[in-house]
């Protein structure tokens, strides 16, 4: 039983690193590649049978937190990028819905304050666009430290 959650805390891990390499793209490049999406959703699939404390019921309610998440993109013509969506979608497979949660809303309120720094210090203006992913990962830490 203590290698089970030995390998799901690793696993957990390789996504936060896999989330921190993609927050880098995205900042360099306005972007996130489809091979950094799927190797994210894999990873996070790969959590699946390791989870001790939770069913299918929270998998799946993770899946809808994540294609909320794809619906809000489409419906905004990408204001928030389909690949930081899809990236949404892998988290609530491995982190269940109360998780994805968390994380989503904490990366949107960080993202929001940097939206404000970014308007106060007239670095941008409203049109700028801001990578999300680095939000993303950020909320991934805040949603472990709690």
């Amino acid at each position: 039983m203590e290698l089970q959650l030995l390998f799901y805390k690793g696993l957990l891990g390789v996504i936060g690193l896999m989330l921190f390499a993609a927050g880098i793209v995205d900042v360099r490049k306005k972007q996130i590649s489809r091979v950094q999406i799927i190797l994210l959703l894999l990873a996070c699939c790969a959590v699946i049978p390791f989870k001790k404390e939770t069913g299918i019921a929270d998998v799946a309610g993770g899946l809808a937190v994540g294609f909320c998440a794809v619906g809000v993109s489409i419906a905004t013509r990408e204001q928030i990028g389909r690949g930081d969506s899809i990236v949404i979608t892998a988290l609530g497979i491995a982190l269940g819905a109360r998780k994805c949660l968390l994380v989503v809303f904490a990366a949107s309120f960080l993202a929001c304050i940097a939206a404000i720094a970014v308007l106060a210090f007239r670095i941008g203006g409203r049109q700028t666009r801001l990578p999300f992913l680095p939000a993303v990962f950020a909320g991934y830490v805040v949603c472990f430290m709690i």
